[in-house]
């Protein structure tokens, strides 16, 4: 005992170590779960119906099991505010809703003709939603998203989370969270980007569930025809949810149709908090040259004419990708010049057998191949570009590269042309690609 005694007057952190255990452990091992108290929401939905918010909650729900199997239920409520919504769920839920864990945030369509940026802001500063959480667009009700994002997990064990984060970190030009929205929202362009999941009906393009939704008796749904769906009805509440946000009762439902989530990296344009636009697949691959973050793309190269094949198709894939930008003004006029270097490997051939014992490494690059690629990658910046400056949407933020750059110049040339928004129309690009073997 004296031993121990000299050991803790010679080491005080010791003592102090011990102080705090006999105080806090016990205490912490007593403490009721977190998910006692709080409901725990991993998504959340948003949705406007006339004249009243529409709030959906994918939330964790602990009860005791032998399966040790994670239980989802799916509550919808709806508000004149999002603050009296979210406290219509939690008297539903008979816990407090808990946003700290949320992941993905869905917004309809339907909500996306206004402003979204006050709804957002609020449930980042008062609800405590993470910034870092995912942005998704759909083309229905986002009642009916989550039922399907809920069976989808259960029938395929596939998470909305799991979907989104490899968009965001490998797809998209840039990571498409709360927080990148609202830095674009309150940039002088007022731009953002964030993700476009629709539900269609069948089409074998998609990612099936084989069960039909649940779907409330007569009431039509809000799918967008032009995006590849018809007809979707309004997803009810899903099984074990509440209801109508006013007594919580359950929807009787009738059997709907069979939907498929379309998870091609499509996005949607914002401007000013309101949907402006979609951009597909193509567009992206255009604007992904101009970030170093994204990688892995292929490049198809069709009727390709050298010294060991003719009107072949090659495709190349790029493992690695430098970019230097340069912002300038000649003659008065913005010049962004970019400078890629691509390094690529040939991953297939589309030729004759004789071609193909000619040259088939995975190295293989001519000067056919370079022009090729370089002609690729140039049409598919143009094609981006144009789009955007059509749009009046700098996506590429080049007012505010120039801005840093020169700042004075660009202050000038702002009293010329009048507004931000018409930055982009004026800019030149300069593109130099260089292709190397991986």
């Amino acid at each position: 005992m004296r031993r121990f005694f000299k050991t803790i007057k010679a080491t005080p952190m010791l003592l102090a170590l011990i102080f705090i255990a006999f105080f806090f452990f016990p205490a912490a091992i007593i403490a009721p779960a977190e998910s006692v108290s709080n409901a725990i929401v991993t998504a959340i939905g948003l949705d406007k119906q006339e004249n009243e918010y529409e709030v959906t909650l994918l939330t964790f729900l602990s009860y005791p099991n032998q399966s040790y199997t994670e239980r989802y239920e799916i509550f919808t409520s709806t508000g004149g505010t999002l603050s009296e919504a979210l406290t219509k769920a939690g008297l539903q839920l008979g816990k407090a809703v808990s946003l700290f864990h949320t992941h993905t945030a869905v917004v309809s369509e339907n909500l996306l003709k206004e402003d979204i940026a006050p709804a957002l802001n609020y449930l980042v500063r008062v609800a405590s939603l993470p910034q870092s959480c995912i942005l998704i667009g759909t083309n229905v009700e986002t009642k009916l998203f989550m039922e399907f994002v809920k069976e989808l997990d259960a029938e395929a064990d596939l998470n909305l989370e799991e979907l989104t984060f490899f968009n965001s970190n490998y797809v998209y030009w840039n990571d498409t969270s709360i927080n990148s929205f609202l830095q674009g929202y309150y940039s002088p362009t007022e731009t953002s980007l964030i993700s476009y999941m629709p539900l269609v009906e069948s089409t074998d393009d998609g990612i099936p569930i084989d069960k039909p939704l649940q779907t409330e008796e007569g009431e039509q749904g809000s799918a967008n025809m032009e995006s590849g769906g018809s007809g979707a009805q309004t997803g009810s509440t899903g099984s074990g949810s509440s209801g109508s946000s006013s007594g919580g009762s359950q929807s009787s439902g009738q059997q709907g149709g069979q939907y498929e989530l379309i998870n091609d990296g499509n996005e949607i344009i914002i401007k000013k908090g309101k949907k402006v636009a979609d951009i597909d697949r193509d567009i992206l691959r255009g604007l992904n040259w101009f970030s170093s973050r994204t990688t892995g793309a292929v490049l198809i190269l069709d009727d390709v004419n050298d010294e060991n094949f003719d009107h072949a198709q090659l495709a190349y894939k790029v493992n690695q990708k430098q970019i230097r930008q340069h912002f300038d003004y000649e003659n008065g006029v913005p010049v962004c010049t970019t400078s890629i270097r691509l390094f690529v490997n040939l991953t297939e051939v589309d030729a004759s057998k004789e071609e193909l014992k000619k040259k088939n490494e995975a190295s293989y690059i001519s000067d056919a191949v370079r022009d090729k690629i370089e002609e690729t990658v140039k049409s598919q910046i143009s094609g981006a570009v144009d789009v955007f400056v059509q749009n009046k949407t700098d996506v590429l933020e080049m007012y505010e590269h120039f801005y840093r750059a020169q700042r004075g110049q660009t202050k000038k040339f702002l009293k010329q042309i009048g507004s931000p928004d018409e930055f982009l129309s004026h800019v030149v690009f300069k593109v130099v690609v260089s292709v190397f073997p991986n």
